[in-house]
C-alpha cells in the first residue's frame, strides 16, 4: 500500500502569489490620478472628496482611508507628497512615472517649489471644480494644464489670455472660469476682459494697431465663451466690476457684452442666504450697467 506523503492534520503550505508585493493598478487609480494630474496637484482634503466621488455610490471616505490610498500610490512611485503649511493637509501630485502611467504628456511639475500664492490659487480652482462640475452629467471641465497642451510659443508672438479653466456644457455653451484672488493692475485686467470677451480677432488687431484702435475695430467680434465667470473675494469683485463699468462708459465694451460677465463669491457661498445675496449682487451691478449712458 502506497504511503501517504501528507500526515493527517498537517497544514497545506500556502503558495505565494506571483504578484505579491506589487501594486495592482485599478480603475479608481486611473480616475483619481488623471483628475489630479490635469489640475497639477491636490491637497489631501480634496483627494478625500475626489476618492469619495469616484466610488460606485458616491460615498464619502474618511481622511484615514484617503491617506491609505495616497500611501499606496507613493509606494508605487506614482505620486510625491509634501506638507507645505504646518496647519494644513499635505499636497499630492504625480511623479514623472505617474504621468506616464496614465498616458499624459505633461512635463513634470514639482509643487513643493510653488509659491504659497500659487498653491492658494490652485486650491481655489480645485474647490471651484468640485462646486461647479459633475462630469457624470455630461459637463466637461478643461483645466488650464489641458488648455496649455499643444500651444505654440512662437518668438515674439503674443498669446491670447488663457482662463483658469473652460466648462463645456452638453448644450454647447462654453464658460470661461477665473479664480481672481488678488487685485490686478487696471490695464492688465482690462486687457484680460477684452480678450475673454472678443477672442483672437481682438488680439490680432491689438498686435497690429494697438489696444485703443483694436477696441473700435473689433466691435461685433465675440470669443468662444458664452459667459465669463470670475470667482473673487469682495475687494477683488468690486475691482472687476469697476473695470468692466469703465470699459462700458468709454464705449470699448457694449452693455450686451458686459452682461456675459458674472462675478461670484470666493470663498464659495454655502448657505441659501449667501447664494441669494450673491445673485442679488450680480443683478444689481448689471442693472447699474444698464443705466449707464
Amino acid at each position: 500500500m502506497k504511503k501517504c506523503s501528507r500526515q493527517p492534520g498537517a497544514k497545506k503550505k500556502r503558495q505565494r502569489r506571483s504578484d505579491a508585493g506589487t501594486i495592482v493598478w485599478t480603475a479608481r487609480d486611473e480616475f483619481a490620478l488623471t483628475w489630479i494630474a490635469h489640475q497639477y496637484g491636490m491637497r489631501l482634503d480634496h483627494v478625500q472628496l475626489l476618492l469619495g466621488r469616484g466610488a460606485a455610490h458616491d460615498n464619502e471616505i474618511s481622511e484615514g482611508a484617503a491617506r491609505d490610498v495616497v500611501t499606496r500610490w507613493k509606494r508605487a512611485g506614482w505620486v510625491h507628497t509634501e506638507r507645505i503649511r504646518a496647519s494644513e493637509p499635505f499636497w499630492v501630485w504625480p511623479t514623472y512615472l505617474g504621468l506616464r502611467k496614465i498616458g499624459l504628456p505633461y512635463t513634470y511639475r514639482d509643487l513643493a517649489q510653488s509659491s504659497l500664492h500659487d498653491l492658494g490659487h490652485l486650491y481655489a480652482i480645485n474647490e471651484i471644480r468640485f462646486h461647479l462640475v459633475d462630469e457624470r452629467e455630461g459637463t466637461q471641465w478643461i483645466s488650464e494644464r489641458q488648455l496649455l497642451q499643444g500651444i505654440l510659443h512662437g518668438k515674439g508672438r503674443e498669446l491670447l489670455h488663457r482662463p483658469d479653466a473652460h466648462i463645456r456644457y452638453a448644450d454647447g455653451a462654453i464658460i470661461a472660469v477665473e479664480a481672481e484672488l488678488s487685485v490686478k493692475k487696471p490695464f492688465e485686467l482690462a486687457e484680460n476682459l477684452m480678450e475673454l470677451l472678443r477672442g483672437e480677432e481682438y488680439l490680432r488687431l491689438k498686435s497690429e494697431y494697438g489696444a485703443h484702435t483694436a477696441c473700435v475695430m473689433s466691435q461685433g467680434c465675440q470669443s468662444q465663451y458664452t459667459e465669463i465667470w470670475y470667482f473673487a473675494p469682495k475687494t477683488v469683485r468690486r475691482h472687476v466690476w469697476r473695470e468692466c463699468a469703465r470699459l462700458v462708459q468709454r464705449g470699448d465694451v457694449s452693455k450686451e457684452e458686459a452682461r456675459r460677465l458674472f462675478v461670484w463669491w470666493y470663498p464659495l457661498t454655502k448657505s441659501d442666504k449667501e447664494i441669494a445675496q450673491e445673485e442679488q449682487e450680480n443683478d444689481e451691478i448689471l442693472a447699474l450697467l444698464d443705466q449707464e449712458e
